[in-house]
């Protein structure tokens, strides 16, 4: 009888309780999720890079979103806001929010690639900036200028925000050739 207890102790003790096993399984899956995860960090970071690199992420810099000038007063002109594009055989450059300023007696010429356009009123506030949901496009350059035909000295502000998208994938998009 003796021999038959051992036995049974020992297939008992080889036996895994289902509660135990369950556990080990956890304990296996929780490993291999932690290493998952420090693989998925990686990955991460890389994707960040990607998204830093990829087409709609290449935002305009931040201190040219936002320009202004004092135009003075009485026939004065200048630039209010100006912007290149960094590398206009690669790159196409898409705005997404305008502002400006506008005053009586006076105007502004928004030039897209040297194409003027005359402006004579509020597009968007500069703290609720107008949304173009397909974009403005430009290959070259961007120039906002302000004309003040006023008595008084005008301070003006346009806020232009966008991002640069590779030329190839706009042509794709778009579906023209601007080569």
């Amino acid at each position: 009888m003796r021999l038959t207890e051992e036995k049974e102790e020992f297939d008992n003790f080889l036996r895994v309780k289902p509660d135990v096993m369950q556990t080990m399984l956890l304990f296996k899956i929780y490993k291999k999720m932690d290493k998952l995860t420090g693989i998925y960090n990686k990955l991460d970071k890389l994707t960040a890079f990607n998204s830093f690199m990829g087409p709609m992420s290449r935002r305009f810099k931040e201190e040219q979103q936002y320009q202004f000038a004092t135009i003075p007063a009485p026939h004065g002109h200048g630039r209010v806001w100006y912007m290149v594009n960094p590398q206009p055989d690669l790159l196409v450059g898409i705005i997404t929010q305008v502002a400006n300023s506008w005053f009586p007696n006076t105007h502004l010429e928004w030039l897209i690639d040297h194409d003027p356009k005359r402006v004579e009123y509020i597009i968007g506030a500069v703290n609720a900036p107008k949304h173009f949901d397909r974009g403005v496009p430009f290959f070259d350059e961007v120039e906002w200028i302000a004309w003040n035909d006023d008595t008084v000295n005008h301070v003006f502000q346009v806020l232009c925000d966008g991002f640069f998208i590779d030329k190839k994938l706009y042509n794709k998009i778009a579906g023209g050739n601007n080569v």
